[in-house]
């Protein structure tokens, strides 16, 4: 119905420009007198004077016009096309070369193509070759285009295409026929020819402006598949290695674009809508290429058939292949095809096409520029094409606008670790610096990113200990879980060799110097160098919490068993530079103390009177003597050391308080480390421990027992009075060496034989078979859906205390409350004792009452 109404409409319109009415031929009827016209209009009156030449004169007029008339009938009978027509024959027959040209035929063309010579006093005349061309658009809209539109649904692109092409060649043959009958009647050569040209014009205008949506989807599709397997041919065929160039490769379709192409002039389909569907697919074949040959490609992609010729100037990598694919391939076959159609391509040409090529590849590259980021160094290729293109202030604006959407989009989010962050951080400062020595397209995209890393609490200490890891002594799974980059930065001979230059001192021998880019601002100073970590440290906020942070992570590191501070000393220097040595004076006196006191202890050491224990083995002492106003404040957690430790205590206490003219000490008991000897029954044990578990342990020493000691957890709370976050997480400890057992009611027995423990035994059974909350959860095994409550728990307390820092227990269980969608359903004492595994495992660490992550 739609389909019938267009039709219509288009109809009336062309009728409504176009005479519908075509002048038939004259009618062969009887005369009824010599001389009488057989039709056209009567004579105009003033050729019926009636002086004495009127009658002469009347019958002048009468025998020109009879003349036309009858010319008129034999030409137009000869060449008219048929009213209506079958399928099987669309535009009629033909006429045989035997009835194409008589005497007859050819004095009546004669007579129509110059009237004025033939019959001038013929008052009605008309052009016979306009006559032909409007026959032949009302035949064409009323036949050929209903056929063309069958066509274009008929099997696949390439069949209705053809059958397209083979309609308009068949209707050409029809309309030329009748214009090659006209023609031989003009006098001249030249006249011919322009009336042939004339009439061809008009037709292609005809068909040129009559495209069907089935032709034109049919006919884009076709040049699409014939366009890109020429110009794309490393594309169509990956790793092909049949030995074929890519001029054998591309020869069959190359031969099928250009007959299609010739086809299409000659039936007149090659006009403006042509040239412009023709360019749209030429455009889009470049985009194609560029994306599939250099999307994730950062260095040259040399396929076959490109030779390899010098790169334009200042272009290397990709944009070098591009710009000579565009010349040696894309621009050829663009010459090829628009000599085809009468058009010249100028060099002109060929060079904005290399602009938009090059164009291109730089909007893609800087699509791609956050995955070149993750990639360094092996990305380089990518950042020497940015480099070489983005020159001008509307692409360097460009490049940051995207880059920023795409940082906000994939980094800056809760899933991404703080880690993460700040090794992709460590790369874009790489990056951007190759990309951009002068620092300002840095500097545009790193706000974003800086104010997130200064609301991640871990932010400072995970850069202070990659500054102070030693990569040549950890493990592939260590380095992964520190910023390692910073450490490798730090011992780089190259980066100690570099010369700061501050001020305005320029470098007068430096050859590479280039001026400061447009779109820097009012107050810019180029930096010398690329300067990874101070970028990175100025970044993560104040210098006084910076320095503070660093104080906190010196301080654990010298209270270690560590012996050398080698690297230690690096980081202070380098921080002494940044922020001054008044800055850094508490980190100075706290390795002074770590250097005076290993002389100290020594001599305080050997003074000792030599101590042994219950067995009779020799107790060694050593400590570490801490400036108290210097150091971090330290919380004091007391307890009842046992008294072999104590009498050595004293004794070092005394001595020191000698050497120091009167000084005391004051013990923190909680941060030493002990090494502990058990021997049971079918076991020794030799660890190294933390003092309030050596404590623990040596509670449960009773000299002349023969049956296993059992203690409960208030007595050993009572003899020891220590807090009770830490007698939980020392027996605990001890539960995980499996040297203690809890039997119940929190008693807790020595394991002497590890046959003690049942298969079906665990720290949570009780004397009479009962079990606690946690405890069931094991012997009865974990179902699905408890191990993922267990993994979402985790995650949340992981967070809590990442990004909140520690918290005691009541704490975390209220914010799990709070927080967890539909809440936590784990009481107290469940929540202890997952939290006591986590202890145990060394994912969490309890300290003062509080749960933290373990400094590493």
């Amino acid at each position: 119905m739609a389909v019938s109404k267009f039709r219509a409409r288009k109809h009336k319109v062309l009728h409504s420009v176009f005479d519908a009415e075509i002048s038939q031929p004259t009618p062969l009827l009887p005369s009824t007198e010599p001389g009488e016209p057989f039709g056209g209009p009567p004579p105009p009156p003033s050729a019926l004077a009636t002086d004495a030449a009127a009658p002469r004169l009347h019958e002048g007029l009468m025998s020109d016009q009879v003349q036309w008339d009858r010319a008129w009938h034999v030409v137009t009978s000869r060449i008219q096309l048929p009213s209506s027509v079958a399928i099987e024959d669309s535009f009629g027959t033909l006429a045989s070369e035997s009835q194409d040209y008589d005497d007859v035929f050819s004095s009546a063309v004669a007579l129509l193509v110059d009237p004025r010579s033939t019959v001038p006093l013929a008052p009605h005349t008309d052009d016979i070759l306009s006559w032909h061309t409007h026959q032949v658009r009302q035949h064409f809209v009323n036949h050929v285009l209903p056929l063309l539109s069958a066509c274009s649904s008929q099997g696949s692109h390439d069949q209705a295409l053809l059958a397209s092409i083979r309609t308009l060649e068949a209707a050409h043959r029809q309309y030329l026929y009748g214009l090659s009958l006209i023609v031989r009647g003009y006098a001249s050569e030249s006249s011919a020819h322009h009336a042939m040209l004339r009439f061809r014009r008009d037709l292609h205008a005809i068909i040129g402006s009559s495209w069907t949506s089935g032709l034109q989807n049919a006919l884009r599709q076709v040049l699409s598949r014939l366009i890109v397997s020429i110009v794309c041919v490393d594309d169509a065929h990956p790793g092909s290695s049949t030995g074929l160039d890519q001029d054998e490769r591309t020869a069959v379709p190359r031969a099928e674009l250009l007959e299609l192409v010739d086809s299409l002039q000659s039936v007149g389909l090659a006009g403006e809508k042509f040239q412009a569907l023709l360019a749209e697919i030429m455009d889009s074949s470049m985009q194609t290429h560029i994306y599939k040959t250099y999307s994730g490609v950062w260095s040259e992609p040399r396929g076959e058939g490109l030779s390899a010729v010098p790169a334009a100037a200042m272009l290397t990598g990709c944009m070098a292949d591009l710009r000579e694919w565009i010349e040696n391939r894309y621009g050829q076959l663009a010459v090829l095809v628009f000599n085809r159609l009468g058009l010249q391509v100028k060099y002109g040409d060929v060079e904005c096409w290399k602009d938009i090529g090059i164009g291109r590849l730089v909007s893609l590259r800087i699509q791609e520029l956050f995955d070149i980021v993750l990639r360094w160094p092996h990305s380089k290729g990518g950042v020497d094409d940015l480099r070489a293109a983005v020159t001008t202030p509307e692409r360097r604006l460009q490049l940051t606008d995207v880059f920023s959407a795409t940082l906000q989009k994939r980094l800056l989010n809760p899933g991404r670790s703080t880690l993460s962050i700040l090794q992709t951080y460590v790369s874009m400062i790489r990056t951007f610096h190759a990309l951009d020595p002068s620092k300002v397209l840095l500097d545009r995209v790193v706000q974003a990113l800086q104010l997130y890393l200064c609301q991640r609490d871990d932010a400072i200490r995970i850069v202070v200990t990659g500054l102070l890891s030693n990569p040549k002594d950890l493990s592939e799974e260590e380095s992964e879980k520190r910023l390692v980059e910073l450490a490798t930065i730090l011992n780089d001979p190259a980066q100690q060799q570099r010369r700061q230059i501050e001020g305005d001192d320029a470098d007068w021998n430096d050859m590479s110097w280039i001026p400061d880019p447009v779109d820097a601002g009012v107050n810019y100073k180029r930096p010398k160098n690329e300067d990874v970590i101070g970028t990175l440290i100025s970044a993560l906020g104040s210098q006084e919490i910076f320095i503070k942070e660093f104080q906190a992570i010196i301080a654990e590191r010298l209270l270690s068993s560590q012996t050398s501070y080698q690297q230690e000393l690096k980081v202070l220097g380098l921080l002494k530079r940044r922020f001054g040595e008044p800055a850094l004076q508490n980190c100075d006196v706290m390795m002074k103390d770590i250097q005076d006191s290993r002389r100290l202890d020594a001599i305080l050491a050997q003074r000792l009177e030599p101590t042994l224990d219950a067995d009779g083995h020799s107790l060694g002492f050593h400590s570490k003597i801490l400036s108290r106003l210097f150091w971090p404040s330290m919380p004091k957690e007391p307890f009842v050391v046992p008294k072999p430790v104590a009498a050595l205590q004293e004794q070092y206490a005394a001595g020191f308080e000698r050497v120091k003219n009167a000084r005391k000490l004051n013990w923190l008991d909680h941060l030493g480390l002990a090494t502990v000897h058990l021997e049971l029954e079918d076991r020794t044990i030799d660890m190294e421990c933390k003092t309030y578990e050596a404590a623990v342990i040596f509670a449960f020493d009773q000299e002349g027992e023969t049956a296993p000691v059992q203690k409960t957890f208030d007595e050993i709370w009572l003899q020891l009075t220590i807090e009770e976050d830490l007698l939980d997480a020392a027996l605990t400890f001890w539960q995980t060496q499996k040297v203690l057992k809890d039997i119940g009611d929190r008693t807790y027995i020595v394991m002497e034989r590890l046959d003690d423990e049942s298969p079906g035994d665990d720290p949570d059974t009780t004397v009479d078979g009962s079990r606690q909350p946690a405890s069931a959860r094991k012997a009865k095994g974990i179902s699905a859906q408890e191990q993922q409550r267990q993994t979402v728990y985790w995650q949340f307390v992981v967070g809590m205390l990442t990004n909140g820092g520690p918290k005691p227990l009541a704490g975390i269980l209220t914010m799990m409350k709070m927080l967890i969608p539909g809440g936590c359903t784990w009481t107290s004492e469940e929540l202890q004792q997952f939290m006591n595994e986590k202890v145990s495992e060394g994912n969490v660490e309890l300290v003062g009452g509080k749960y933290r992550i373990p400094k590493k």
